[in-house]
């Protein structure tokens, strides 16, 4: 496909929804899962001021880096008050549940975290390697996130384990899109992906290629070695070597994936109401020279 032909911007995540609309879809009442949903907000709000810290993104006119510390143990607080709350409405066997599924995804968002950090020193990542950090810092959330709103209305393990899996998919769309939105060539929106160097799925395909060819200018960046190139040099490298494309190949499967996990709750469940998630599902969009385009289902 041509250059300037992919469209995508950084997937905003409703973490909410996706408590609350699973917990409706299953025909449960989404004012039980309120707790569940409060406690996946404090939650992701903690690990954000970290992820911003660890960025060094953090807006020091928005506050002193020492608060920010601060305010990370106190969200956790109020994750976990917000959690214990649960039990007054749902009992504790349930409460306990909700605990353990965030109390996991937490210890494996933070173990994706610490993978994206020692990645960025190396040039040797495979795209299998940036995938599963992509998973382990990014889409185990959401998968946790609809198991939550699903837990309000059932244990079943199977349906559980369905509902964690079509979150996952839609992680790894959502993330995907900001690691393309991360290599684009226009500095408005791309954060500090290329400054940072980090190895996501586009960065690790352009990398492969630059060792099968030989690209010495993008091994040097992404090793800290070298001259420095300007950003947009860096990002044209990446789109002209085809990393861009394989980002959105790969984002546009899982979110087949997480459509065709739908309809398999759908069938297990025999809820039509199910398929109304689509809309949690982020689209994945090309569009013409000419400006035409599709959504991508």
């Amino acid at each position: 496909m041509a250059r300037g032909d992919f469209l995508y911007e950084r997937a905003t995540m409703r973490w909410p929804a996706f408590v609350l609309d699973t917990c409706a879809a299953l025909g449960g009442d989404p004012l039980l899962a309120t707790p569940a949903a409060a406690a996946l907000q404090f939650v992701v709000s903690a690990m954000d001021v970290a992820d911003d810290l660890i960025d060094r993104e953090w807006n020091e006119q928005l506050a002193p880096i020492e608060q920010a510390v601060n305010a990370i143990p106190a969200l956790a607080w109020l994750a976990q008050r917000a959690t214990n709350d649960l039990a007054a409405t749902l009992g504790a066997e349930r409460a306990l549940l909700a605990g353990e599924l965030i109390a996991h995804a937490l210890l494996i968002a933070c173990s994706g975290q610490h993978s994206d950090l020692v990645l960025e020193a190396n040039t040797d990542v495979s795209e299998e390697t940036a995938l599963d950090m992509t998973r382990r810092k990014s889409s185990i959330g959401i998968g946790m996130a609809c198991q939550l709103g699903a837990a309000v209305v059932t244990d079943n393990p199977e349906i559980l384990g369905l509902v964690g899996e079509f979150g996952e998919h839609i992680g790894m769309v959502g993330q995907l899109l900001n690691d393309m939105a991360g290599a684009s060539r226009d500095a408005v929106g791309r954060g500090s992906d290329l400054a940072r160097r980090k190895k996501t799925l586009p960065v690790a395909f352009a990398l492969r290629v630059a060792r099968e060819e030989g690209i010495q200018s993008l091994l040097d960046w992404y090793g800290g070695a070298g001259e420095r190139m300007d950003e947009r040099r860096v990002a044209d490298l990446i789109h002209s070597v085809g990393g861009i494309h394989f980002a959105w190949v790969v984002a546009r499967a899982h979110r087949q994936e997480a459509l065709a996990t739908l309809r398999v709750i759908r069938d297990r469940t025999g809820r039509a109401e199910v398929l109304r998630l689509r809309r949690l599902v982020p689209r994945v969009q090309v569009v013409s020279h000419a400006g035409g385009g599709n959504g991508g289902r």
